[in-house]
């Protein structure tokens, strides 16, 4: 339900429209609570483990190091979105960014963030020209913010999955986990129960807690527009940005969630301490064997959530996918199609399959990912602005313009988990499992 629905819907007996005021307290609320509501989830499928006691035990650890975190909302970003609420369409906003560096002409309703994520009020911002900034920009209203997203979510991997942190007063959040390793002696790391006689001594055990801090990224990009376009019709330049902006900017956010290193982006999947490697059968291949290990692998709890993501060149390997044994042989049964001319259905073992050319290509380590998304934690520290100039393509009649973001992502647990009773195959579990390229 988007924000008009909501301010249309009344009481079957007040018929009153829902305030503005109760509105901004609804989304400030929903801000507020993200990161409790995903602790809330962990409780109660630690409780299904563990029994209530534990479970209880665990939400007052967590509830306590929330409230220590101090975790709110960013005022001056509601501010800001406030006043851009007045712009009329995208087009509009897009106009007033342009007549800034064109006419030096200041909308009052533009918000300028700079290079170190700092609010200027364009009241006072008179000294503001193009140039003066290199990584600044001007806040994109949260409409049209969402209308960027929806334009590269349809191919984006991670985010449309993962666990999302909006946009705080700090310029990094500080996120407790509980850090469990090993279930071999206790479980959450540390909490054990024993059984005991009436009236027998308890041992007091609680659970072990890490934290994970999320720095924000800095991503940027450039493009250019002719001024023919923007003199024959304002308009079209909105569909035009939408689609550059909206494309590039999660393709390559998604890339850096799935391949970044870490330093100077986001902690990348493929690179987190939490990844569990499953060797392969045969160098080069994927096999049936591969897969049925890689979901033995998987956290139990995350087999009903995980999706696979698989590199576009080992669809041949799927389609010829066989059952007995894993070696190509001829005469084999295939488990993905009876005959050529059926439509296929990207499932395995009921979870859907998503091609992405960012995966490495077949044979390489991690050619085929098996992952929980919901463990990949996202910070959107800043918003998207778009800042323009008529002097970088002065010579060529353009306008360039350019998008700022800044975002992090790190995957939740630290570390993969031992099982109580372990042994070959499974050997430990995570929720992001991706097959080696290495054979046993």
């Amino acid at each position: 339900m988007d924000k008009e629905e909501i301010q249309d819907k009344t009481t079957s007996v007040e018929k009153k429209t829902l305030k503005e005021s109760e509105l901004n307290e609804l989304i400030t609320t929903k801000a507020q609570t993200v990161a409790e509501e995903r602790m809330k989830e962990l409780v109660e499928e630690q409780r299904k483990t563990l029994g209530d006691y534990a479970g209880d035990q665990l939400k007052e650890q967590i509830q306590d190091v929330l409230a220590k975190s101090n975790i709110k909302p960013d005022e001056k970003l509601e501010e800001a979105d406030k006043k851009a609420k007045q712009f009329g369409s995208f087009s509009e906003f897009l106009g007033a960014v342009r007549n800034v560096s064109k006419f030096q002409k200041l909308d009052e309703r533009l918000t300028y963030i700079d290079n170190t994520g700092k609010y200027i009020d364009v009241k006072t911002a008179g000294h503001m020209e193009e140039g003066t900034d290199s990584q600044g920009g001007f806040l994109v209203p949260e409409v049209y913010r969402a209308d960027l997203r929806m334009i590269g979510l349809e191919s984006a991997v991670v985010r449309p999955y993962a666990t999302i942190i909006p946009p705080i007063k700090t310029d990094s959040v500080k996120i407790p986990y509980v850090n469990d390793t090993s279930h071999a002696s206790n479980v959450f790391g540390g909490v054990s129960l024993t059984w005991t006689a009436e009236a027998g001594e308890k041992d007091a055990t609680k659970p072990e807690f890490g934290q994970m801090e999320l720095t924000p990224h800095k991503l940027a990009g450039v493009t250019h527009t002719s001024d023919e376009l923007l003199k024959d019709s304002a308009i079209a330049l909105e569909p035009l940005i939408k689609f550059m902006f909206g494309s590039a900017m999660n393709y390559f956010e998604d890339d850096a969630f799935l391949n970044g290193t870490g330093a100077g982006q986001p902690q990348g999947i493929l690179n987190c301490n939490g990844l569990k490697k499953v060797t392969r059968n045969t160098l080069s291949h994927i096999y049936l064997e591969d897969l049925a290990e890689m979901y033995a692998n998987m956290l139990p709890g995350s087999r009903d959530y995980g999706v696979w993501v698989v590199s576009p060149t080992a669809i041949p390997e799927l389609i010829q996918m066989g059952t007995g044994n894993a070696a190509a042989a001829s005469g084999k049964n295939l488990v993905y199609i009876d005959k050529v001319q059926d439509k296929l259905v990207w499932k395995i073992f009921g979870r859907p399959v998503i091609f992405s050319e960012k995966m490495p290509a077949l044979g390489s380590e991690g050619d085929i990912g098996f992952f929980d998304l919901r463990y990949y934690i996202i910070f959107d520290r800043q918003p998207v602005t778009i800042d323009s100039s008529t002097h970088v393509a002065f010579t060529t009649d353009e306008t360039a313009w350019r998008f700022v973001l800044r975002v992090d992502g790190q995957c939740w647990p630290a570390s993969v988990i031992t099982p109580r009773q372990s042994g070959a195959p499974v050997t430990s579990w995570s929720p992001f499992v991706i097959l080696d390229n290495v054979t046993s």
